[in-house]
């Protein structure tokens, strides 16, 4: 069971990093930069300070918080685990698609990748504008997945996670995201911060 999951891992992985161009390497490794993205995290800050007002201080140490959790539990388990990333993995060295940093050097990443720490966190921060600062508006939620789903293809293209890397780090930050905001609902309603 487990040889045809890696199995299918493997086979999935590598057909989405197949879909790669020469005009895209540059922008998906643009997209994997967590401070290409601060522009946009400071402005849900905004819109988070704008519409709970004082109130946002809980938030916004929520989200932190979580985001923590979420990014150390990755930490731990790839520590844990050990999966080596497709960009570390000998078998792959002549299938996998690799990208150029400036320097001119092969983008590789760290040596293990399960799971993925930026989709987990991704993943959080697209619940937390979906439930607070985005007043669960359609386009937002369709935005923001977008955001979420392009940042962990990014990971993929890059050869620097398996597709399930990216998947169970999704998963990982749903599950960091619900017990916190919803450990702390008294806390939440004692506030009226209702999503």
């Amino acid at each position: 069971m487990m040889e045809t999951i890696l199995h299918w891992n493997t086979v999935v992985t590598l057909f989405l990093n197949g879909l790669h161009a020469p005009w895209c390497d540059p922008v998906m490794y643009w997209i994997s930069n967590r401070f290409v993205w601060l522009p946009l995290y400071v402005f849900v800050l905004f819109l988070t300070i704008k519409k709970w007002k004082k109130k946002s201080i809980v938030l916004i140490l929520l989200l932190i918080l979580t985001i923590a959790i979420s990014d150390q539990g990755c930490n731990l388990l790839k520590r844990t685990t050990k999966q080596l990333r497709p960009s570390h993995t000998v078998e792959l060295e002549d299938k996998i698609h690799l990208v150029k940093k400036s320097d001119g050097e092969f983008y590789r990443g760290g040596r293990y990748g399960f799971p993925s720490a930026h989709a987990s966190n991704a993943m959080v921060f697209a619940l937390f504008v979906f439930f607070y600062a985005g007043n669960r508006k359609m386009w937002v939620l369709c935005a923001i997945f977008f955001w979420a789903a392009l940042l962990g293809y990014s990971r993929i293209y890059l050869g620097v996670h398996y597709w399930l890397d990216v998947e169970c780090g999704y998963l990982i930050g749903a599950l960091c995201f619900l017990p916190v905001f919803r450990r702390l609902k008294p806390t939440v309603n004692k506030l009226n911060l209702k999503p």
